[in-house]
């Protein structure tokens, strides 16, 4: 401890011998001019004079730094404790400087790192909430194989499909969310017809438009309404919005389902709008957190209230952004604003 407290000081040290020793010689030149001599004794009392008060400094300086130091020390060695640069006294206002960036170094850290925590814990609260509601179409779908077997029932059958689906749109949601870790290193900006998407998901999903009697409407023309975004996320953002159109909307109504494009000031906006249950005005504000479901959450057994999670999250990901207006009863309106700050952009920075 005491070899690091002089190793530190050593240019200190030897600047000042030199400076002391160089003063002496200048103060015996001095007087050798003048036809005058200095007694050695009074030389070398000036040096050890010099001396002195560079051993005192030394030691005043060593008896302020000594407990710093010493937890320095054990600290390097495994034997301090955590919390020490909180509770140190720094000896210098430079020491100081350096414990107030480490303490904003350390807050910053352990910022981050109660984000990834909660993220973490999330994700993992999702993964057993999704396992125990799978469960339910699983025991369904057995029952129901049996009892089409016995039966030759085609009703049977195609409720053995819907409950499949309700497993497909729950396997892509958890792949989607396990994906988010990593949502930056699989993006790739490119010009997308909206039209084309929408048309593309409307078809895949068709099936599902027809059980629940619900009638896609396309306000839009093929070929004009290009955006810069990476299609498969996309996809992805459009496929949440429609799942959960058509699961609020009342079933073999004759609903309507309407994607309405339109343009801005430098956006092209999306508005997909449903004619479903709609969302009680105080639950609007929270329809994008995590796992929340609301009123109608009570009232679908299918909510996990990750879907407009996720939707949000691409959302904002590729540059664009999600907002969501609905009146209870009457429907609920998703805007998607494609601005001038694209994915293009973005990436070409």
């Amino acid at each position: 401890m005491i070899r690091a407290f002089l190793l530190d000081r050593l240019a200190v040290i030897i600047l000042f011998m030199l400076n002391t020793a160089l003063a002496t010689v200048v103060f015996h030149l001095f007087f050798s001019t003048k036809e005058s001599s200095v007694e050695r004794g009074v030389v070398a009392y000036a040096f050890l004079l010099c001396l002195f008060l560079l051993v005192t400094w030394l030691i005043v300086e060593y008896v302020r730094s000594r407990r710093y130091l010493k937890k320095l020390y054990e600290y390097t060695k495994g034997e301090g404790q955590d919390g020490l640069f909180e509770n140190m006294h720094m000896p210098t206002y430079e020491a100081r400087l350096w414990q107030e960036g480490q303490w904003q170094q350390r807050r910053k850290y352990e910022e981050k790192l109660d984000m990834y925590i909660r993220a973490h814990e999330q994700q993992q609260l999702f993964f057993n909430q999704w396992v125990h509601h799978m469960k339910t179409p699983v025991s369904v779908i057995s029952l129901l194989v049996q009892q089409g077997k016995n039966d030759g029932n085609d009703t049977v059958l195609d409720e053995i499909s819907d409950e499949n689906d309700r497993f497909r749109h729950g396997l892509e949601l958890l792949l989607h969310l396990a994906r988010l870790d990593h949502f930056a290193m699989d993006l790739k900006a490119e010009k997308v017809d909206i039209i084309t998407v929408i048309s593309s998901i409307v078809n895949e999903e068709k099936r599902q438009f027809i059980r629940r009697g619900v009638f896609p409407e396309i306000q839009g023309e093929r070929g004009v309404y290009f955006v810069y975004s990476d299609e498969k996320w996309l996809r992805v953002l459009l496929q949440q919005i429609v799942f959960n159109a058509l699961k609020y909307s009342p079933q073999q109504a004759g609903a309507k389902m309407t994607f309405k494009l339109r343009e801005g000031k430098s956006q092209i906006l999306l508005d997909v709008i449903d004619q479903g249950v709609g969302i009680a005005k105080h639950d609007v504000p929270r329809v994008f957190e995590p796992f929340f479901t609301g009123e109608n959450g009570r009232k679908f057994q299918e909510s996990t209230g990750m879907g407009l999670y996720l939707a949000k999250t691409i959302a904002k990901g590729l540059g664009h952004s999600l907002t969501l207006t609905s009146e209870k009863g009457v429907g609920t309106t998703v805007t998607i604003a494609f601005s001038s700050k694209t994915l293009h952009n973005m990436t070409t920075l």
